[in-house]
């Protein structure tokens, strides 16, 4: 008997499901973070609906502002975003990544080195962490209003200062955000 018949049609209906499934994937982009927009509803069944395929749930961020009501992008156990929303609390303001499978429009991800994340090591509008975020280094995406990367590195950089280029040869990328409102000027 060929391995086909041991399978019969509902296995070969799985497997072929399988192998024709992709991961779903997610982009963070200057206006958006996939199909997340500052016009989406800051509603966990209409980022339900957007999303289809993963996971989502209403709840407590334990990310970028502990306590703050958040919605949580999933792929299973793996936590890929929070969803934070805007003062009026009705639309999505920005979206924390927090798994290295989300790219931004540029391919770096969470674990990318600063010289892909900051490739020109131009590091004027780069600010660095204070307090709590001591050590850490947040810089814009090259050209973004929007896309803001925190470094970290083995050497943490002293408290409110932005180490020399040279130093951060060997940081990585550790996190993202998409903030979706418009600089002030």
């Amino acid at each position: 008997m060929t391995s086909f018949a041991k399978l019969g049609l509902a296995g070969l209906m799985a497997l072929a499901l399988f192998a024709c499934s992709k991961p779903v994937e997610i982009i963070v982009g200057q206006t958006n973070v996939g199909p997340i927009t500052i016009k989406t509803e800051f509603n966990a069944a209409v980022v339900e609906k957007l999303l289809p395929s993963l996971d989502v749930e209403a709840t407590v961020s334990s990310a970028l502002q502990p306590g703050e009501h958040v919605i949580r992008v999933s792929n299973g156990s793996t936590a890929l975003f929070e969803i934070y929303p805007a003062l009026d609390g009705k639309t999505v303001e920005s979206v924390l990544v927090l798994d290295e499978s989300i790219k931004d429009d540029k391919g770096v991800h969470i674990g990318s080195p600063f010289a892909e994340a900051i490739p020109e090591a131009n590091l004027g509008d780069c600010m660095a962490g204070a307090g709590e975020k001591t050590g850490r280094l947040y810089c814009p995406q090259p050209g973004s209003t929007h896309v803001i990367y925190e470094l970290q590195g083995a050497t943490p950089a002293p408290d409110g200062e932005v180490p020399p280029a040279a130093e951060l040869k060997d940081w990585h990328v550790t996190s993202m955000l998409w903030d979706g409102r418009e600089p002030a000027h």
